[in-house]
């Protein structure tokens, strides 16, 4: 999927060098799960890549300039009554934040989602003072739906958690 200078694209063994350049930065990883490791060793990248490779994850992507990849974007789908709704997430390298590319990256991932994989609903998670990301979501039409109150716990302290989520009707490429 491209997007001007810009590709998403399935994770590559030879992105492990660029993974760690742009995933190794707590400014990244403090809005991740703790499944984002920080440090992010290679051990990290590795395994991160061949998990996706041996668990069929064609919904773990990666953000790609015209040199290498300088991100990830994701979907993870429900199931059961939930079938037809997944959730999404994302990350850029700091050195291409507030450059807009994450948002047109959010935009093409979700319509991509959209009109490939039969979604109707797209929600996302973002903890307590990750402004920038509430903002990218809700550029690309995600509207606040509620807020957990102190339901995660990151960085020693309980923060609050807020649900967004996009209808396919609502969305607008």
């Amino acid at each position: 999927m491209k997007f001007g200078n810009f590709q998403i694209r399935e994770f590559q063994q030879n992105d492990v060098e660029a993974l760690i350049k742009y995933a190794n930065n707590y400014a990244v990883s403090k809005f991740m799960r703790d499944a984002f490791p920080y440090p992010y060793t290679r051990e990290n990248a590795v395994q991160w890549i061949d998990y996706i490779k041996k668990n069929d994850l064609t919904l773990s992507l990666a953000i790609a300039n015209e040199m290498e990849l300088i991100g990830g974007i994701g979907a993870i789908p429900y199931d059961d009554v939930h079938r037809y709704s997944a959730e999404v997430g994302f990350w850029l390298g700091e050195p291409f934040w507030n450059r807009g590319i994450i948002s047109k990256a959010l935009k093409t991932f979700c319509n991509y989602l959209f009109t490939n994989h039969n979604f109707n609903r797209l929600t996302a998670n973002v903890f307590e003072g990750n402004e920038a990301s509430r903002r990218v979501l809700e550029k690309t039409g995600f509207v606040l739906e509620g807020t957990q109150r102190k339901s995660v716990f990151k960085e020693n302290k309980f923060v609050d958690h807020y649900i967004y989520g996009l209808l396919k009707e609502d969305f607008k490429i």
